[in-house]
């Protein structure tokens, strides 16, 4: 049995969000082990799920966006990132945190695009790589768990590609902050359809893109269910998940800006 269903970006945020606390390695790794969750929009969700609390105000937790017409960032001050261990959240640096890591404990990172190829792309606003170029060596080099949730409304056809375009100081004139561009290879990959596949035991597919009136940026899924219960409960998750508003985030105010862009040319 096919079963169809559209899904705004919120809504495949939360329910990524969910898949990735549903995880073996991640459940093992709150519970006796480490775990970092870089900051970002879905990670939010992720941690308040797994540590049953919220979190405000939302841009403390927030790095990157694109809002109000531009690629932007939060106001760097007072970003953070999540430590956690034995299911308690810590107050360390989450480098010095990170050094500690073992094969066994977790990072979680999202991601601003994903490929066909499973790999995702990263923007960087931060010349030195921010939180991803300070940690990916010694995520490499200790083979420590890389999970990526990352929405397929952020589906492009090369993360390869993309980076070969992309570099902070290659953009003089724009709109939006300077960016680069980081591809990472052998992440483990959650997009709605592998977060479907681990809540429900479901096989989708990825058919359409785009919507309007509150559904832009939606992806269609098309999903083969074994039973109509099966069905009925994948889609009850759906239509509550198309409940929740998008996120309000404020951005950095273009008045704190050193390097102005072409937005606010006269």
């Amino acid at each position: 049995m096919t079963v169809t269903f559209a899904l705004h970006p919120a809504a495949s945020k939360y329910i990524i969000a969910k898949a990735v606390t549903q995880m073996p390695e991640v459940k093992n790794a709150f519970a006796n082990g480490k775990i970092i969750i870089g900051a970002g929009t879905t990670n939010l969700q992720i941690a308040e799920l797994l540590l049953g609390t919220t979190f405000e105000p939302k841009e403390e937790y927030i790095a990157g966006l694109i809002s109000a017409q531009v690629p932007c960032i939060t106001d760097p001050a007072v970003r953070k990132n999540w430590c956690i261990e034995k299911g308690k959240l810590i107050n360390v640096d989450w480098l010095e945190f990170l050094d500690s890591f073992g094969p066994d404990d977790v990072f979680i990172k999202g991601a601003n695009a994903v490929d066909p190829q499973g790999n995702v792309g990263i923007l960087l606003a931060n010349p030195f790589g921010g939180t991803i170029g300070r940690s990916i060596g010694i995520i490499k080099s200790r083979g420590i768990k890389f999970i990526c949730p990352v929405g397929l409304e952020k589906l492009i056809p090369s993360c390869i590609e993309a980076e070969k375009n992309m570099g902070i100081y290659k953009t003089p004139i724009r709109i939006g902050m300077q960016i680069g561009f980081m591809t990472v290879t052998n992440a483990t990959v959650m997009t709605e359809i592998e977060s479907l596949n681990l809540l429900f035991g479901v096989d989708a597919v990825h058919v359409a893109s785009g919507g309007v009136a509150g559904m832009e940026g939606a992806v269609l899924l098309a999903a083969e269910c074994n039973s109509e219960s099966q069905a009925e409960e994948l889609l009850s998750l759906v239509k509550s998940a198309n409940k929740i508003s998008p996120l309000k985030v404020v951005k950095r105010k273009c008045s704190q800006c050193d390097n102005p862009c072409f937005y606010n040319k006269k």
